[in-house]
């Protein structure tokens, strides 16, 4: 029996359940809405409370990266036995680390004695520049011999008294001790398979070989037209 509350007239979609049906059927076919039973509406008899939310378990931190390892099984620098530079390979070059640190603190005194007595200007500076340097390039040595051994080395240095005719002759003879320091130093970089002693060594060769360089420069306008 259609319920016809409009007096004759076609029921009112509001109230035609008809509609409501063919809806229902479409988005929920297998379910009857207006079952008395509710659990043929798809419904229990009681409201289930939500499900507690549990918290997500914190995500685990990555892994840490080993630290590199340096050759020889050091973990830190300073901790290999055997490190890459100044170690092993460069043991055998101690003797002749040695012999440089007494020869440029000799040299060093030697050119500051000189400075301090010469009147020429220029040569005087070029005295006392050369000092320093040889100075620098002991202390040098002397660091590259504490990375070797793990021990301070204290030079004996015993300076000669030379008297020469001249200012000429004394330069002349700077120029033949740095020329000859130059090619020590470069036939001890080349004899050492240790990288890092082999640059200090070249280095201190180009040094050596600058300062013969410029005394020779100077003997020039002291003793030629």
């Amino acid at each position: 029996m259609e319920n016809n509350m409009s007096g004759g007239q076609a029921p009112s979609p509001a109230y035609d359940y008809r509609l409501y049906d063919q809806v229902w059927q479409r988005v929920s076919p297998g379910i009857d809405p207006f079952s008395a039973d509710p659990a043929a509406a798809g419904m229990s008899g009681e409201v289930q409370p939500p499900a507690p939310s549990v918290p997500a378990p914190p995500e685990a931190p990555p892994p840490a990266m080993p630290a590199p390892r340096q050759e020889g099984g050091g973990t830190l620098p300073g901790a290999d036995p055997n490190p890459c530079c100044m170690g092993t390979d460069a043991q055998e070059s101690l003797e002749v680390l040695e012999g440089f640190m007494q020869e440029e603190l000799a040299g060093s005194r030697c050119c500051q004695a000189l400075a301090a007595r010469v009147r020429n200007r220029q040569a005087a500076q070029l005295l006392c520049r050369a000092a320093s340097e040889k100075r620098a390039a002991a202390r040098e040595l002397c660091a590259a011999y504490f990375l070797i051994t793990g021990t301070r080395y204290e030079p004996a240095v015993t300076l000669e008294h030379i008297c020469w005719e001249n200012l000429p002759q004394a330069l002349r003879s700077f120029y033949h001790q740095e020329a000859c320091n130059g090619l020590n130093y470069q036939r001890a970089a080349e004899e050492t398979l240790d990288i890092c002693l082999t640059k200090l060594l070249n280095r201190l060769s180009e040094q050596s070989y600058r300062r013969a360089e410029e005394m020779m420069s100077l003997l020039g306008k002291m003793v030629c037209c």
